[in-house]
């Protein structure tokens, strides 16, 4: 091979890329400057959302009990996010301390109005918000009974737990009939 003719390669090698790169810069240019969430349409779907429902955030301030963001919570403000975010649906439920501080009849009486407040939010704004039920745990009776009413009549997307309860872990045995429902619903 000639030397003219292994330069001619190099030189036709040489301009090929910097035809690429003139293309490449040249699209550059005119990319929308925005971040890629807001270009797009939402796809993320978002399973660990709180809400704020007037009742939980009301029965919190009655017992003196901060919780800055849960009070702040308003429907807007998660919708803003959510499309800041790229996030196309929720999953609602509630944040600590669930119902930790108050006794078991008002914690059943706010898990079924948590409950039917994220269902109505769903209902709004149709296919922005699902359902991960509340329920008033460690009480074992009324858990069962707000599982049945969230999944069977609301149609709860799922039941949102802590890890915990006071000094028992969900695997504790005092939790075994929650789990036994849980897995016959499967």
């Amino acid at each position: 091979m000639s030397h003219e003719h292994a330069n001619n390669r190099r030189t036709f090698i040489a301009g090929l890329a910097t035809l690429g790169a003139g293309a490449l810069l040249q699209g550059c240019r005119s990319a929308s400057p925005q971040p890629a969430a807001s270009a797009a349409a939402p796809h993320r779907i978002d399973v660990h959302h709180h809400v704020g429902p007037p009742t939980y955030v009301a029965a919190l301030a009655d017992k003196g009990v901060q919780q800055r963001p849960v009070i702040e919570w308003t429907p807007a403000k998660s919708l803003e996010d959510m499309d800041k975010g790229g996030v196309a649906t929720a999953v609602a439920s509630i944040t600590t301390p669930g119902f930790s501080f108050v006794d078991a009849a008002t914690a059943r009486r706010l898990a079924r109005e948590c409950n039917e407040y994220s269902t109505r939010l769903g209902r709004d704004y149709p296919g922005r918000f699902g359902l991960f039920a509340a329920v008033p745990m460690p009480d074992v009776d009324g858990t069962l009974a707000e599982i049945a009413y969230a999944l069977d009549t609301l149609k709860a997307d799922g039941v949102g737990f802590f890890t915990s309860y006071g000094d028992k872990w969900l695997g504790d045995p005092a939790f075994t009939p929650v789990m036994e429902e849980l897995n016959r619903r499967k």
